[in-house]
């Protein structure tokens, strides 16, 4: 802006008050209310400080220079460097609101700012002139971005600085006389209060800046006016008080939405070594000693943490009833159930306000459960439900940190034998993965025995973005043998892999496991397997019960590094950090050619009970002869061949493997017709020929059962 953007005197803004005044009105009935209510709940969308619970006063300070920062998503001044111009020009000039929102609020408002007449000749005497000659403006648009941008970028070219003056006027006007009574919402709920208050606040940031940026420059498009009038009113309604009736208004919308029982989780925040669920700010210093876990503060609790400023894992259960079950002992170290009266309820977790308790006033009972607190990974779980107040009670209390804090003497330092594996959990392998020792062999060995070609590496991190489920391994000599990883997969866990691996005189061990908690824990020798159990949840086998005696798989915590260290342990190999650094810094992977599944007899099958296994047999080939005429694959020599023999033949099978990945898939289902009618229980054979025939052939459903009705004179399929 050339000339200073704060000399205008009070009778011009006393004019352009009523000026304003009168078209506030309309154009903020011109405002759908929910666009308006979005705007009108900015303030909430930022954690207000009851809300954030705890604050250090360095959180409080980030806190306030974020507010701070957003106060000024207006344009940048004419002098600004470019890295801050280059800033003002991206979505920032539109106060930071969503895409849509910003859309749906220039199409509401374009046709009525055009038709606005609001011209004040006073103005336009009082406003700094741009100098004399021509100007050339350059604007770069791109496409799918806001109609608002160029327009803008158009504005700060011709009329430098016309956005700063315009965000001046605005400012000033929110609390001049005239326009401050305007400015109060009103409606008779949560919603309508909301609307209201966005409404009237872009209303008067819409009129005000069409005053200024018109008599700035008369060519100026509505949509750099309504862009400019979003930029300003949006940090302007981030800061404003919401109105006196909006908290009763939200808290009976939320009490109306309110059902229970619900279950959410999230990361608290924490402060001074402790976070809060609460219905306002809590004081930094809280007594813990009582129990070592939970102290009742004024409106909720707080929970000690081991971190001192960090965020930890939270679950948060809001039940009807209280629990009934005790808190599992693998799971949770720290267990306390205390009481607290809600002055107004809904307390939150700090950060998170969306996690609350019942929005009611009354006496309310918590069970908090640790684990974790001693070792740096923390998680906890809190379950609220209403109850009279009553003593506190401790269900579990077996953490040092815990005796610590309460004055009782720190039990003993318990180092697992697992222990040197727990690194895995912060690993990149924490939520799926197998692991596979194999003693006495090379790498390359190793990989043909998966099923992959040595001379035919590839990079591991493509393998991993691929986004399918192919199958590969990555490998690494160590001493005396080989490690292999695989990334999400599992082929390892394939007793028929584990017999190729052990082959023909060594041993081998695999550790699988994945997000859902399920494991496969292999041992093999000399090309036998000597065992394949879920670890922890099925008896191992005998092979398996020496290398695991004194570890505690019953308890399922670190149990992917529990199997871990017994593989290395019956291998006598071992996997550290850094050496999974070095293979993954190496970024090679071998893509493997998975084994066809294992046929079993389907025992729970009770259909063809009574039809002969001779005729059960025809119907499974039958269907595959089906799949293949009708796939045009009649020539085909393997399928030729194999339907001939009714047996797979090895050029067949090495087709029907490779069907199975993803660039391959166009004939899968008929290898899998083809594999199914192998299987030795001629029942299973006939039901999964049919099966995988459906799939192969869509909307043959009517031939495949008529046929098989014709065969084995049973209807009721």
């Amino acid at each position: 802006m050339y000339g200073p953007t704060t000399a205008l005197p009070q009778a011009v803004l006393d004019a352009m008050a009523q000026v304003v005044a009168g078209d506030l009105s309309r154009v903020a009935q011109a405002i759908p209310p929910a666009p308006a209510a979005e705007l009108g709940r900015l303030r909430e969308k930022a954690p207000a400080p009851g809300r954030l619970g705890l604050m250090s006063p360095a959180q409080a300070l980030v806190r306030r220079e974020g507010q701070a920062a957003r106060a000024r998503q207006v344009a940048a001044p004419a002098n600004a460097n470019r890295a801050q111009q280059a800033a003002v020009r991206g979505g920032d000039r539109l106060g930071g609101l969503p895409d849509l929102l910003a859309e749906r609020l220039l199409g509401a408002l374009e046709l009525t700012v055009a038709a606005l007449d609001v011209a004040l000749p006073d103005l336009v005497a009082v406003l700094p002139t741009l100098p004399d000659g021509r100007r050339t403006v350059s604007v770069a648009t791109m496409s799918g971005g806001s109609a608002m941008s160029p327009e803008l970028s158009k504005l700060d070219g011709f009329v430098p600085g016309s956005r700063d003056m315009a965000q001046f006027v605005v400012t000033e006007l929110v609390t001049h006389p005239a326009i401050a009574p305007l400015l109060v919402a009103t409606g008779e709920d949560e919603t309508a209060i909301a609307a209201s208050h966005g409404a009237r606040h872009l209303a008067l940031s819409v009129v005000a800046t069409t005053v200024v940026l018109r008599s700035l420059w008369p060519k100026v498009s509505a949509p750099a006016i309504i862009g400019t009038a979003l930029g300003i009113a949006a940090p302007i309604l981030r800061e404003a008080p919401m109105p006196a009736a909006y908290a009763e208004a939200e808290l009976a919308k939320r009490r109306a939405n309110y059902l229970m029982p619900r279950h959410s989780s999230g990361r608290a925040m924490v402060a001074d070594h402790m976070f809060a669920l609460a219905e306002g700010p809590v004081e930094s210093t809280v007594d813990f000693s009582e129990n070592g876990l939970v102290a009742v503060v004024p409106g909720g609790v707080a929970i000690r943490t081991g971190h001192e400023n960090r965020s930890v894992g939270y679950i948060l259960r809001i039940v009807e009833e209280p629990p009934v079950v005790e808190p599992d002992p693998f799971l949770w170290e720290e267990a306390v159930e205390v009481s607290w009266h809600a002055p107004v309820g809904g307390a939150s977790i700090a950060g998170a306000g969306r996690d609350t308790a019942p929005p009611w006033p009354g006496d309310y009972r918590v069970r908090v459960c640790a684990r974790g607190r001693d070792e740096g990974d923390e998680r906890y779980e809190l379950t609220v439900w209403r109850a009279p107040l009553a003593d506190p009670l401790v269900h579990r209390a077996s953490d040092r940190l815990g005796h610590v804090l309460r004055g009782e003497p720190e039990p003993p330092v318990v180092v697992p034998p697992e222990a040197d594996y727990h690194w895995i959990e912060s690993s990149s392998l924490s939520d799926a993965a197998t692991i596979t020792f194999v003693a006495g062999k090379s790498a390359t060995e190793v990989l043909r025995d998966f099923g992959a070609d040595p001379s035919a590496p590839a990079s591991a991190r493509e393998l991993s973005e691929q986004g399918t489920l192919d199958p590969w391994v990555a490998v690494l000599d160590v001493p005396g043998g080989v490690v292999a990883v695989e990334y999400n997969g599992w082929v390892a866990s394939d007793e028929r892999v584990m017999r190729a691996l052990s082959s023909p005189d060594t041993v081998a061990a695999s550790m699988y496991w994945n997000v859902n908690a399920l494991t496969r824990f292999s041992l093999a020798k000399a090309g036998e397997s000597l065992a394949s159990f879920e670890l922890g949840l099925q008896e191992p086998s005998p092979a398996a019960e020496a290398l695991l005696e004194d570890l505690d798989v019953a308890n399922y915590g670190h149990r992917p590094a529990k199997g871990v260290f017994a593989a290395a342990r019956f291998t006598g190999l071992s996997l550290s950090a850094e050496q999974l650094a070095v293979i993954e810094s190496a970024d090679v992977g071998y893509p493997i050619l998975p084994l066809l599944p294992v046929l079993y007899a389907d025992t729970r099958n009770t259909e063809f009970r009574d039809v002969p296994d001779d005729r059960l047999r025809d119907l499974a080939w039958w269907a595959a002869a089906f799949v293949v005429e009708r796939s045009e694959l009649t020539d085909h020599p393997a399928v030729a061949a194999s339907l001939a023999a009714r047996a797979l033949t090895p050029e067949a099978e090495l087709l029907a493997r490779r069907s199975g990945l993803s660039d391959y898939r166009e004939h899968h289902w008929l290898w899998a017709c083809l594999h199914r009618a192998t299987n030795p229980d001629a029942r299973s054979a006939a039901t999964g020929a049919l099966e995988a025939a459906r799939y192969a052939v869509p909307g043959a459903a009517a031939e495949l059962l008529d046929h098989t009705r014709a065969v084995t004179g049973e209807t009721n399929r």
